[in-house]
């Protein structure tokens, strides 16, 4: 579960401050990303190819994970699964997110010190692509592509 919320992610914010000029512009880098968010599309690509290895909706109680960002730069994960035909909440991570607009790396310190990383390919207010490269999901020796477009919640 965590390698789905790092993936989908990966590519949000990593907040570093040197003064105060910085620390305002950081807030500002934040403020899209703050609020609930959900998968709504999962698609791999070969990183032999770049051939389309799979593409679809996220459904099922897996839609119904929710990714919350707060301005305070916590996060909370809700996971569901399914339990007798239906979903039932099933776990959850919290933690601190750092942000840094330049790599666009967002970085995840879950509240049992486990760090990870994601990159951020688009971001705005209503949608999220996180793109990583951290799995070979058709068994080819190669790490392909993991992107996943998340949308804001209202």
């Amino acid at each position: 579960m965590k390698k789905n919320f790092l993936l989908a992610f990966a590519t949000i914010f990593l907040l570093t401050s040197c003064g105060n000029d910085d620390n305002e512009n950081n807030q500002n880098a934040i403020k899209p990303i703050v609020g609930t968010w959900k998968m709504s599309k999962i698609m791999m690509i070969s990183g032999s190819n770049n051939a389309i290895l799979r593409s679809s909706p996220v459904s099922g109680c897996e839609a119904l994970n929710t990714f919350e960002f707060g301005q305070n730069q916590s996060f909370s994960i809700k996971y569901y699964t399914k339990n007798n035909m239906e979903c039932i909440a099933d776990g959850f991570d919290t933690g601190t997110y750092q942000y840094s607009e330049n790599s666009k790396m967002l970085t995840f310190t879950y509240s049992d010190s486990m760090v990870e990383s994601s990159v951020v390919h688009s971001l705005n207010s209503i949608e999220m692509m996180t793109v990583d490269h951290i799995e070979d999901y058709n068994d080819d020796g190669v790490n392909d592509t993991s992107v996943i477009l998340f949308k804001k919640q209202q």
